[in-house]
């Protein structure tokens, strides 16, 4: 536990995600109460096929109250390396595999009150190789040209945070992609 941490309770245990009251020392001397999700690392794949096509999916997400256009993502799997969880997910969520798959970075998804770390990853040399989704999951693959993709990050119509992180940390992978 960190020397700042000084007491932690579990207040709700979910399938999902656990809650945490944690006690935390503050600068100035004073302790601080502070809810903290407690949930397992994920990954988010950048799915890039040889036509220069993004590979998104759409899903409904509860938290934004609407469907939202995201890069394939999901949660590792207890005893699980990032990279298999990438390579599982991009099946499952898209149908297609990757011959190459490079890790472009990592961050914190929201470190101010959850522990989720996420490992993001370029798909390329991508080819059909489907596995059945989650059964709580209902996406639909939209494939996207890159160019088009960047526009909508600039003109502010990609809005999960995951996705514009994996965008911004694959820029300097995406050599022999043409960009207007």
């Amino acid at each position: 536990m960190d020397d700042r941490i000084v007491n932690s309770e579990t207040k709700y245990r979910g399938p999902v995600f656990d809650v945490e009251s944690v006690s935390v020392n503050l600068p100035d001397g004073r302790t601080r109460k502070y809810d903290m999700v407690q949930i397992q690392n994920a990954v988010t794949i950048l799915p890039l096929d040889s036509e220069g096509f993004v590979h998104f999916v759409r899903q409904y997400r509860i938290g934004a109250h609407k469907e939202m256009l995201e890069l394939p993502a999901g949660k590792i799997e207890e005893g699980e390396e990032a990279l298999a969880t990438a390579e599982r997910e991009i099946r499952e969520e898209t149908g297609m595999a990757a011959g190459k798959m490079r890790e472009v970075g990592r961050f914190y998804m929201s470190p101010g009150y959850s522990t989720e770390y996420m490992y993001t990853y370029l798909a390329t040399e991508l080819y059909s190789a489907p596995l059945s989704p989650d059964q709580d999951e209902f996406l639909n693959v939209v494939k996207l040209p890159l160019d088009e993709v960047m526009r909508m990050v600039r003109a502010g119509e990609l809005d999960d945070s995951k996705s514009l992180a994996a965008l911004i940390l694959a820029m300097p992978f995406l050599n022999g992609v043409r960009l207007k």
